[in-house]
């Protein structure tokens, strides 16, 4: 024992020898973590605190005069990273065009990205109809800042990109921005610097757009930042998610023969996603005989999961991603998923699977109550998130799926965009014009 932490100690001691060297020679080479050097794999992993933000560049020009054009900010955009936030971040910047707003899609970490004509292309298909004219420009390289006029308004849309305006809005006529909240994101971290980076976002001068009235909830309830003012409410702006019946469906025609599946959204990286948890609560199930003969896949994780035994004849094996279009079609052909979501956000897979007509089992989670969730389709199956009660949920929903209950897609939620999204446009487009 003693000789691995003097060799770990060396290994340590050599990487922040080396650092030191490299600054000497070029104080501009390293501008990111410490921990990118001490602890490689953690920082990759984003185990580690960031500390230090990239920094975003602005060139705040007022020879562009006081003209509204809203600034709707991203880490990056890159074709592989089309996923629910990103898509539903373009889609309600495509609405607020509508609206009459210009909009500008902005890189704050990674230039480049995708290509113009991919892009909109991609927007057609997502949103549908006539698509305004979108730029998409960086602000990711010092040698070119972008330039923004003192009347333009920002859009946050991670914690990450909040802290990078906290420079900019001093300089802007309205030092206000609007902050696109998709999950409760200071629960990514444990109790950590990016913690409170996160946190202090909550506390900044915004208007809130939140991606689900319980999460909307969920933020006046803990009453962080500005949700401890009841008149904040005022401004705050929220939407639930559309699970769109043109993709997410059920099955046309019967069943085909074959052992019945399970899915399990297995991300083992995402810790929200409770993979532990749902793999033990897999291997108690498997024990059950309304589980016999299942086959048992699992899905959602990048890089897959290795082959796990699960017991009394059950093996999980991974299946790759095939695309949105054929995900839901995985959806349609299998009867269970298994998807837990340790988050006041009810999470996308298990809503999908209820449209699709299968059985969701998903876990409660404060304001997300059992009743709340089993209210928003009677397709969904709520436990508390425990083994025992997801084991329990397992085996109930194999007992319905056994019973021959009928494969219909009841959900209680938007089935299009442009219900969810088109009146929160609306509003947005007041409050840029003074309206709000």
């Amino acid at each position: 024992m003693v000789k691995r932490i003097l060799a770990q100690a060396a290994r340590l001691g050599g990487r922040l020898r080396a650092h030191a060297a490299l600054l000497r020679r070029d104080p501009q080479a390293f501008a990111g973590n410490v921990m990118q050097v001490t602890h490689p794999d953690l920082f990759r992993e984003r185990l580690v605190d960031i500390m230090n933000p990239v920094p975003m560049h602005v060139r705040v020009d007022p020879a562009l005069g006081e003209a509204m054009r809203l600034n709707v900010l991203n880490p990056a955009l890159t074709e592989d990273g089309m996923t629910g936030g990103p898509n539903t971040i373009l889609n309600l910047a495509v609405r607020i065009a509508r609206q009459g707003i210009p909009v500008r899609l902005v890189t704050t970490v990674r230039p480049g990205g995708v290509s113009a004509p991919w892009l909109r292309q991609h927007l057609a298909a997502l949103v549908g109809g006539a698509i305004p004219e979108i730029a998409v420009e960086t602000a990711a390289l010092a040698e070119a800042p972008l330039a923004v006029g003192p009347g333009e308004v920002f859009m946050a849309t991670h914690w990450t990109t909040a802290q990078q305006l906290k420079p900019v809005l001093p300089r802007m006529r309205r030092p206000q921005f609007l902050y696109m909240l998709q999950e409760f994101e200071a629960g990514f971290y444990a109790w950590s610097s990016n913690h409170a980076l996160a946190l202090e976002t909550y506390g900044m001068d915004f208007w809130p757009i939140t991606n689900e009235t319980l999460l909307a909830e969920y933020f006046f309830r803990t009453g962080h930042g500005r949700f401890a003012d009841p008149a904040f409410r005022e401004r705050s702006m929220a939407f639930e998610p559309a699970i769109e019946s043109r993709v997410f469906h059920p099955p046309e025609g019967p069943a085909p023969p074959g052992p019945r599946t399970l899915l399990f959204y297995a991300r083992p990286s995402n810790h929200r996603n409770l993979f532990g948890l749902g793999l033990e609560a897999l291997r108690r199930a498997a024990a059950d005989p309304a589980l016999a003969g299942w086959r048992m896949l699992a899905i959602g994780g990048r890089g897959g999961v290795p082959e796990l035994d699960l017991g009394h004849g059950h093996v999980l094996r991974a299946s790759p991603w095939r695309g949105y279009l054929a995900y839901a079609d995985q959806l349609r052909e299998a009867d269970v998923l298994l998807a837990p979501m340790l988050s006041p956000h009810t999470g996308y897979p298990a809503l999908e699977m209820a449209a699709c007509g299968g059985v969701a089992v998903t876990n409660a989670f404060s304001v997300k109550t059992v009743p709340v969730l089993e209210g928003l389709s009677p397709n969904i199956v709520a436990t508390e998130a425990t083994v025992e009660g997801l084991s329990a949920g397992l085996v109930r929903a194999a007992r319905m799926v056994a019973d021959g209950r009928a494969r219909e897609g009841t959900l209680h939620l938007p089935r299009d965009w442009a219900e969810a999204l088109d009146p929160v446009a609306r509003r947005v487009a007041e409050v840029l014009r003074g309206a709000g």
